[in-house]
């Protein structure tokens, strides 16, 4: 028969891949002690907001009883400066006297019995957020139900937090991974993310080129955006605050000043953590981030010939027409720049199109598009 530690284990470790919320994985012990009231919670220890509570042996109106007790729950307040490597044991820090005399126990343990004891540990602590685990007993729990409690607790304790802090480090790559850079990179114009204040998380290569060109924007020592233009960076450093605010997009907003036509931005917050499982929501917040693109009508994008040449194996010659393409010219267009026929140009299309397998000009020019937006390029104007 499996033991009630294996069971939790794996209950545990399954929870964890499929995704699913740890507190689960209580269910064996609570079978076992059914004498006891489990609870499974992540609390603000100051504040005593609680993100998610989990209960076992209890009715379903505890969770009600829990938060209308309010600050005179003294748990929180030991789970401060308790140990995260041992159990915590209630009567090490305040009598079961004193919890009788508490309003937490006459609101909470009243229509109960005389629970007046706590066992359990702690999972993790992040600042004043934290993740515990508490089983309440009553004033003549004891003897050999005791010693395998507190045994029970003690063996589990240890993968819980291993658990918890492997579903952490997945969620925080997660939220941010460098997968944005796929997407990022199939975005037409300069494209970043700002991760927390002006800090840039990722960008595409279009973003790259425009910090490295721009004569007004540009990113600092620290990774920042800045602007040489105090009116560009008040405009920029406004919006950042003002969608961080309003959680919504706002542009676009013309940098004005420059050469006509004006370059201008816009600024869309991200939400990586729509998914996150509410028991780790509180371990990954962070500052909202933000997706900004900075747009210049004048500035067009251009796969370097040499990488036309490489990705699709078509002469010096082909490359160029394709660079035309892109731009937006026409057939008869090219033609005349490259002071060749129209019936050349269309021989040209058509050798391009059997070398990279496609059946139309703009399946063609898409395709040369993405290779501009993915791979280092010059920008003309």
């Amino acid at each position: 028969m499996q033991s009630v530690h294996d069971e939790m284990v794996q209950r545990l470790y399954a929870n964890i891949a499929l995704g699913e919320d740890i507190g689960q994985a209580f269910e064996p012990m609570a079978s076992s002690f059914r004498e006891t009231m489990l609870c499974y919670k992540i609390v603000s220890l100051n504040s005593l907001e609680y993100h998610h509570m989990a209960f076992l042996n209890t009715k379903e109106d505890m969770e009600a009883k829990i938060l209308a007790a309010g600050q005179s729950n003294p748990l929180p307040r030991f789970a401060k400066f308790a140990p995260l490597n041992g159990l915590i044991h209630t009567e090490d820090f305040i009598s079961q006297d004193e919890v009788r005399d508490t309003d937490f126990f006459d609101k909470v343990f009243s229509d109960y019995g005389v629970f007046d004891r706590v066992r359990g540990f702690m999972i993790h602590r992040q600042g004043m957020d934290a993740a515990m685990v508490s089983v309440a007993v009553q004033s003549d729990f004891g003897g050999p139900d005791a010693v395998q409690l507190d045994h029970t607790l003690e063996t589990v304790r240890p993968h819980f937090q291993n658990a918890f802090s492997v579903a952490l480090h997945l969620e925080q790559r997660r939220g941010l991974t460098d997968a944005y850079s796929f997407w990022l990179d199939r975005i037409p114009s300069a494209a970043f993310i700002l991760d927390q204040g002006h800090h840039v998380a990722f960008a595409n290569k279009q973003a790259e080129v425009f910090f490295g060109s721009s004569q007004s924007f540009f990113i600092d020592r620290r990774g920042e955006v800045s602007s040489r233009h105090n009116a560009h960076r008040k405009l920029f450093e406004d919006a950042i605050v003002q969608c961080r605010t309003s959680g919504k997009p706002l542009g676009p907003l013309v940098l004005t000043g420059e050469a006509a036509p004006n370059p201008f931005f816009v600024v869309m917050p991200i939400n990586v953590l729509s998914e996150t499982p509410v028991y780790l929501a509180p371990f990954v917040r962070g500052p909202q981030p933000l997706l900004c693109m900075i747009m210049d009508p004048g500035d067009q994008p251009l796969a370097e010939l040499e990488n036309l040449q490489h990705y699709f194996g078509v002469s010096k010659r082909e490359a160029e027409l394709l660079q035309y393409l892109v731009r937006g010219a026409s057939v008869g267009e090219t033609s005349h720049a490259l002071e060749i026929s129209y019936n050349t140009a269309r021989n040209h299309m058509a050798r391009i199109a059997d070398k990279v397998s496609v059946n139309s000009q703009s399946e063609l020019v898409r395709l040369a598009s993405d290779l501009a937006a993915r791979v280092p390029r010059q920008r003309v104007r």
